[in-house]
This record gives structure tokens, C-alpha cells and sequence, in this order.
């Protein structure tokens, strides 16, 4: 009853109404606190932003490795470069004892057919034997010459083609001083491609004859070159047939040689430096050995002999067998040549991968150490500002503190010496703290 009085109402006054809006603005409220709720579940970062993505399938897209892919990818192509010239090393040694085991086989033919060609030529001696026998017949002077030229169908033997066109164009200026323009046949496509370049303002005649220099040495192809030769000699389109090729000393050494064909001499008809060669291995390593090849005698033909045919006809026939030995052995020695070259090629190409492999993976490992440091020193720094924020020792920045101010201050700590010279230790520190 007091406490209506002292409100100034009377006892029948019935309690305050509620305002007529209380209701609408509380259910606009709610509705608006669900949109809240549905938006920040599909909400994004900042504006312009991705979709907010949930914790555990946030990837992360700064490296956490110290890794170079580039470089790391460069160094795996060195590796395997490296890896395929030493296996071509491989094959090329395989290959040169390939070449050595038909110089092998051919040799047995070659000695009975030049002790038989010595033992009628013997036999026939005082009896004009150069007249009747063409491709034995030397012309009064040399008017037009012949060069066959051996290279490669396949590079990658270092300097061996190089070598041997340069031996060429070189051989081409002497005759050309001369006056003699020669006719040019090439062995390889090596040669083929480089000699319009090479001979390039040189007086010579491309005769067009091509063979190619295969991987597998056969008579066949002997004969055809053979027959090639003869029949440019014995035609009369040229006075000399020369042969420039590498002649094979070592895996290391073989020297551009250029040698007479045709016409043959019968005196001479053997290879005055004729020798084989024999690739072994000595310590794990391959070398050559050579051996000197004794001049066969000629074969003794008994007076009493009758000759079916005229032995001028059989020495004949014999001449082009002989011939084609010799191309034979030419180009095993041309083969023996080129795989030695690359063999050496391969070689230094192995090694200088290894050594650029070492090089880039002494880089790699460099980089990956300091961006491993780098790492570490951020996580340390921020340790620290972190500890020093938690135990206040890092004054706040006031309201009007300002770029400049901040920079003054710290300028009048070092000229009061309260900034060390160097770098404190965690110890030191802890020292100066106590003090």
C-alpha cells in the first residue's frame, strides 16, 4: 500500500502494458542472428577472397622443404646423360673387337692370295708384264686422280671426321697446285654432307659414287667398291686411284693417310706396314696391342708346271681379289678407327658429366643448407619476440610515437651506449638483466 502510494497510483490501477512493437523486433532479431550464422559458415577470408576452407583439408602452398626442383631435375638429366655415353663407350669397345675378329678372319685369304700373286709374278719377271696386265700399267704422267674418302655415317667420335676432311681439302690444294682437278667418291655420310663446304672454292669433280660405311664389314660391299674403283681406273677417266682414311695406331691415336690403289705395283704388292691389332684389357681398362705382320714369300712354282690358262690371264683374274682384300682391311682399320674415337668421345663425355654432377650437387646441397638456416633463423626470431612480448620488456608504442620518433630514439641508445656492439649471447643477456 506504501510503495503505491509513494508511486502515486491508486490500489485498483491494473499492471503496465507491454509495447506493441516488443514482439516483431525480437523475431527480426533472431532471423537476423540465423543469417549471421549461415553467412560466417560460408563466408571468405577477406574481400575478393576464397571460400573459407575447413582446417584439416587446408593445403599448404609454401614449400617446407629447402629443395630446388629445377635444379635437382638438371642434375638427374646430367646423371642419366652420363649414364648413356658410357654405355655407347661400351658398345664402341664391343664393336672394335668385332672389327678386330674380321681382320682375323681375313687375313689367311689375303696371305695365300699375295704369296700366289708373288710366286707368278716371280715366275713371269723380264717378260712385260705391265703391258699385259691393265690395272698393273703405270701411265707416263698423271693427268687426272681418283680419291676415295672414308668417314663415318654417325657422329659423335670427336675430331675423327674433322681430321680426315681436313687431310682432303688439304690433299685436293696439292693437286690443284698441280693442275690436276681430282674426282672425289666418299664412304659415310659424314663426308658426303660436308664436302660441298669443305672443298668450297677448290677445282674437283664429284663423280656422285656413294657408299655408305656400315656397321658390319661384309664382301659384298668390298666388292662393290672394289669394282667401283676399277672401273674408273681401267676406263681411263683417271690416271690413280688414292684411298684417304684414318689408319688405326690405338684407342687414342689414328692418323688421316692417304695411299695408292691403283694401278698396283707388282713388286710391292704386299703392304709394307701391313699389322694387326688385339684389344684387350689390362686392370680393368681396355688397350691395343699390336703386331707386326711378316711379308708372306712367294709361293715356289715348279718349272714343270703347265698352266691351264695363260698366267697372265691368272694373275689377271687374281689382281681385283687382291684389290678388294686391301679395302677390306682399309676399312676395318677406318671402323677401328672411328669406334676408338668414340670410345675416347664417350669417355671424356662420362667423365665430364660426373664432374658437373658433383658441381650442381655441391650447389644444390649449398642452397638447401642455407635456406635450412634461413628457416631456422625466422623460427628463432620469432621465439624470441615472443618470449620478450610475454615477459614485457618490449615498450609498448604510444599514441603519437611515430616512424621518426621511434628512429630517433634508437639513435640516442647507440650514441648513450645502452645498444651493444655485437650480437649478446642468451647469458649475457640474462646478465645484464639481473644488473
Amino acid at each position: 500500500m506504501v510503495c503505491q502510494v509513494l508511486r502515486g497510483s491508486t490500489p485498483s490501477a491494473s499492471p503496465p502494458q507491454r509495447s506493441a512493437f516488443a514482439s516483431p523486433v525480437a523475431l527480426v532479431t533472431v532471423v537476423l542472428g540465423v543469417l549471421s550464422l549461415w553467412r560466417i559458415s560460408n563466408s571468405t577470408s577477406f574481400i575478393g577472397g576464397r571460400p573459407c576452407v575447413p582446417v584439416g583439408q587446408r593445403q599448404v602452398e609454401v614449400s617446407r622443404r629447402a629443395v630446388d626442383l629445377e635444379l635437382k631435375g638438371r642434375i638427374t638429366s646430367v646423371k642419366k646423360t652420363g649414364k648413356l655415353t658410357d654405355a655407347m663407350r661400351l658398345v664402341a669397345a664391343a664393336k672394335v673387337r668385332r672389327a678386330q675378329d674380321g681382320v682375323e678372319r681375313a687375313r689367311p685369304f689375303s696371305t695365300e692370295l699375295q704369296s700366289m700373286i708373288k710366286g707368278l709374278v716371280k715366275k713371269l719377271k723380264g717378260t712385260g708384264l705391265e703391258a699385259e696386265l691393265p690395272m698393273l700399267r703405270v701411265p707416263e704422267t698423271t693427268k687426272s686422280v681418283g680419291i676415295l674418302v672414308v668417314t663415318s655415317n654417325r657422329g659423335l667420335c670427336g675430331g675423327y671426321n674433322s681430321f680426315i676432311l681436313k687431310k682432303m681439302t688439304q690433299r685436293v690444294k696439292d693437286l690443284n697446285a698441280q693442275g690436276v682437278t681430282p674426282k672425289i667418291m666418299m664412304v659415310g655420310t659424314k663426308g658426303r654432307g660436308a664436302l660441298k663446304r669443305r672443298l668450297d672454292g677448290l677445282k674437283y669433280n664429284n663423280t656422285g659414287v656413294f657408299f655408305p660405311m656400315p656397321d658390319s664389314i661384309t664382301a659384298k660391299m668390298t666388292n662393290e667398291i672394289g669394282e667401283a674403283l676399277s672401273n674408273i681406273f681401267l676406263s681411263g677417266e683417271v690416271d690413280k686411284v688414292e684411298v684417304l682414311y684414318a689408319k688405326f695406331f690405338n684407342l687414342l691415336r689414328n692418323e688421316p693417310t692417304v695411299r695408292t690403289m691403283l694401278p698396283l705395283s707388282p713388286t710391292g704388292i704386299e703392304d709394307p706396314d701391313d699389322e694387326t691389332f688385339t684389344l684387350t684389357s689390362v686392370d680393368g681398362k681396355l688397350s691395343v696391342e699390336r703386331e707386326k705382320v711378316k711379308a708372306p714369300d712367294a709361293k715356289e712354282i715348279e718349272n714343270d708346271v703347265i698352266f691351264d690358262q695363260p698366267p697372265e690371264t691368272i694373275l689377271n683374274s687374281m689382281l681385283p681379289l687382291y684389290l678388294n682384300s686391301q679395302i677390306l682391311s682399309i676399312l676395318f682399320d677406318a671402323q677401328a678407327s672411328e669406334l676408338g674415337s668414340r670410345m675416347t668421345a664417350m669417355k671424356a663425355a662420362t667423365d665430364n658429366a660426373d664432374e658437373l654432377a658433383k658441381i650442381l650437387n655441391l650447389v644444390y646441397n649449398k642452397k638447401r643448407q642455407a635456406a635450412i638456416t634461413q628457416e631456422i633463423c625466422e623460427i628463432s626470431s620469432g621465439a624470441m619476440a615472443v618470449d620478450e612480448a610475454n615477459s614485457g620488456s618490449i615498450k609498448p608504442l604510444g599514441i603519437f610515437d611515430t616512424e621518426d620518433s621511434i628512429t630517433d630514439e634508437f639513435l640516442q641508445e647507440i650514441e648513450s651506449g645502452n645498444v651493444p656492439d655485437r650480437p649478446l649471447a642468451p647469458e649475457e643477456e640474462m646478465e645484464m638483466a639481473d644488473e
